[in-house]
Formats: structure tokens, sequence, C-alpha cells
């Protein structure tokens, strides 16, 4: 593998459906300071439900605006290891992205401008001998350490030819007096994060309610204990959308509720 270049300090940041049970983390990260022991080295999740892309592309794109500009991110949520689909490196706004093009990159590349992107075609970059069922530890790890050693993108493959795969994910619908949505994730304090942006909502003195099944959550609270232990409640979350929560306790155990639920947010002016 060519690495002419001297290690220098560098965040890389690690996302995957692999959990930390087995050694599969260990292992892309032995990989990545072999290349540049001076790379600092991050986990951003391991958690991602195993092979949901889609909960792999909100969580990638809730997080990287918490690193600095050039920030090597590495995502592994790759259900089709060994398979024909392409791996990919991307320049997407000030950031970096190492990952199978899959649709992981969705919802950031709705956010930020897609500069380049290239198709790691280039093995003399790849461990050998390269596992079918472990590209992240033998491609995507060795291209994004040399990477952070300050090669160029260009270095890594060929200029992608066509569009990036997108995941055809759900829409925040509209009416004059509403937003529907769904769960997007659901954190382990069992808050409902839905896909509904908090900016979408008016801001004229209104009445809102929040409708998941038949449960009806009246007004946005500024935090979680804004309201009684064992209260549910509705606020915006970190990443700037509507979640779901109560207070001390899980809304996802309480209402039974996972990816894909139905939300819907009603308003009226106040008389």
């Amino acid at each position: 593998m060519p690495m002419p270049k001297s290690p220098r300090r560098c965040c890389i940041t690690f996302l995957t459906d692999f959990g930390t049970r087995d050694s599969y983390v260990g292992q892309m990260k032995g990989v990545a300071l072999g290349i540049n022991p001076d790379a600092q080295l991050i986990d951003l999740s391991h958690e991602i439900p195993s092979q949901q892309i889609e909960r792999g592309a909100y969580l990638w794109s809730d997080a990287v605006a918490a690193f600095p500009p050039g920030t090597i991110h590495v995502g592994v949520v790759d259900p089709g290891v060994g398979s024909e689909r392409r791996l990919i490196a991307a320049e997407v706004g000030e950031h970096r992205f190492v990952c199978p093009d899959n649709g992981l990159l969705t919802v950031i590349g709705r956010r930020a401008d897609v500069r380049r992107v290239v198709c790691l075609d280039n093995p003399s970059w790849w461990r050998s001998p390269i596992s079918n069922t472990f590209h992240g530890r033998d491609i995507l790890t060795p291209v994004a350490a040399a990477w952070s050693l300050g090669h160029d993108l260009l270095e890594f493959g060929s200029v992608l030819a066509t569009p990036l795969v997108t995941l055809p994910l759900a829409a925040v619908t509209s009416s004059r007096s509403s937003l529907s949505g769904i769960v997007v994730d659901v954190d382990r304090f069992g808050n409902l994060i839905t896909n509904i942006e908090a900016s979408d909502l008016p801001t004229a003195a209104v009445t809102v309610t929040v409708e998941i099944g038949s449960i009806r959550v009246a007004g946005i609270s500024p935090c979680y204990s804004a309201v009684k232990i064992g209260e549910m409640l509705v606020l915006t979350g970190s990443a700037g959308r509507l979640e779901i929560a109560i207070r001390d306790g899980s809304a996802a155990d309480e209402l039974q509720a996972e990816y894909g639920r139905r939300v819907v947010v009603r308003w009226k002016d106040v008389e």
C-alpha cells in the first residue's frame, strides 16, 4: 500500500451496525492505526440496528456537525458486502466520508453540497488479502487512514460517473394546519425522534398538539424536566427535530413505537 506521507493527527469517526461484542470495530481501529498512528479515532456509534441503512443515514447526519472540518467519517452499514455495490469516498460540505454507496449519505447529501466523489476502484490502497465479508476493515478503513495522511481524494479511485444511491426516505407532508412525519430513530432512553423539523412549525402564537396513534400531547416543552416524572411530552431534540419522550421513562416502551410510526403535528391560532 503506498503511504509516502508522514503520520499526522486527524480525526476519524466510525459508524457501524457491528455492536461491540465482537472484535470487528477493534480490527478496523487497528488497521487505521497501522497506517496513521497519530490518527484520533472516535466511536460515533456501533449500535445501528443490523442492516438498517435508513437509521444510519439519520444518525450520521445528526452527528457530523459536532466534528471539526476535515474530519473523516467511516460508515459501515453494509448488507450488500461482497456484492457489486460500489464503495465510495466523498467530500460533502466540510467533511469527508468513506462508505458503501447504498444510501448512507442520503440525509447528509440533502443538507450539504456533495463536492467530489470517487469510486474506490484503486486496489493499491486496500489490505491484502481482501475478505468478501469485511470490506469495512480491508477497503474502507485503509482508504480513510491513508486519506488522513494528506493524500488527495482522486488517488483512491475514479470519479463517480453516476449519481449516488439515495434512499426513498419518508417525506414530511404538510397542510395549512398540520405536518405529518414518522419516527426515524429511538435512542437508548426510549425517546422517539421524528423527521419533523421544529423550524417548520409556525412561529406565530398557536396551540400545538402532537398525535401518535391515539395519544395526543399538547404543546412543545422546552426540556424534559418541564413535566412531572412519568408524564409524556414533546420537545425539540438536539438534532433540531421533534421528539416524543416520557420524563424518566421510555416513550418507545409505553407506546410500543418503532421506526416508521406515524406522527402528526396540528396547530391552530390562539383565539
